[in-house]
């Protein structure tokens, strides 16, 4: 997960006056090692025996209501502690980083909508930080309100992300590995939170990035600090098998 402490050797001199001339970083993305052996929660055996709707809504129950920041809010939350590393906050596309201790401008660092504000993330889903991440602008942009999915036709690219079209001749954006399980695991949330379905050939890819980019301790650590402002977590984190057991999002 992108989010965990950077590599000793990675400069770190970006600054939100010089970030946008940055040179960007060569070396490409990997996915991210498991830390110590480290496991999720697991199962709650509130949820046993439970599946697909029945499931969902047990889900939906359990962790809608939550304190609602505001998007200045939940913004000042992203880019000061949430992502906010020793006074560096990184993009969960590129890699590229800015150094800051506020919210920075819109040209330099942006906030990624996992599920687009156009798709339905709208009144307090907008500010809801499960699926809100910190990207810079280029890539926000690229993204769009696009879906996600498997690139196989390049347009762009950049530390492992790419934008272009999959094998069916759709336009979808992929995340570089390191993010494709966050990515899956936020989407699903959503749907579960704000009754969204998630398209089917979409689904089945989020679901493949859910077993290829496993939970980490960066990302439960992410899923702590939501809770201590926003008051409740994601399920899909602490065990990330109960997507298996939803046939239908």
């Amino acid at each position: 997960m992108i989010i965990s402490s950077r590599p000793l050797t990675a400069p770190r001199t970006t600054s939100a006056s010089s970030f946008e001339t940055a040179a960007p970083k060569k070396a490409p993305f990997k996915q991210a090692a498991p830390v110590d052996d480290f496991t999720p929660a697991g199962p709650d055996p509130r949820y046993d025996g439970m599946k697909d709707k029945i499931l969902i809504k047990a889900l939906h129950d359990a962790v809608s209501k939550h304190k609602d920041l505001g998007y200045n809010g939940a913004r000042k939350v992203i880019f000061t502690t949430l992502d906010n590393h020793d006074g560096f906050v990184k993009c969960v596309y590129t890699g590229k980083e800015v150094k800051t201790d506020k919210i920075p401008s819109s040209n330099v660092m942006n906030t990624e909508h996992t599920w687009p504000q156009s798709k339905g993330a709208t009144g307090a889903a907008k500010a809801d930080l499960h699926h809100l991440f910190p990207t810079d602008s280029k890539a926000n942009s690229i993204r769009g309100n696009y879906p996600f999915g498997t690139v196989k036709n390049v347009k762009w690219t950049e530390n492992g992300a790419k934008f272009g079209t999959d094998e069916k001749g759709r336009t979808v954006f992929e995340p570089p590995d390191a993010h494709k399980g966050n990515v899956a695991r936020a989407l699903f949330y959503f749907s579960t939170v704000y009754n969204k379905p998630i398209p089917p050939d979409e689904e089945s890819v989020l679901k493949q990035w859910n077993t290829l980019d496993k939970v980490d301790a960066a990302e439960v650590k992410r899923n702590d600090g939501i809770e201590a402002v926003q008051q409740n977590r994601n399920p899909f984190v602490d065990d990330p098998t109960l997507s298996e057991r939803i046939a239908d999002f």
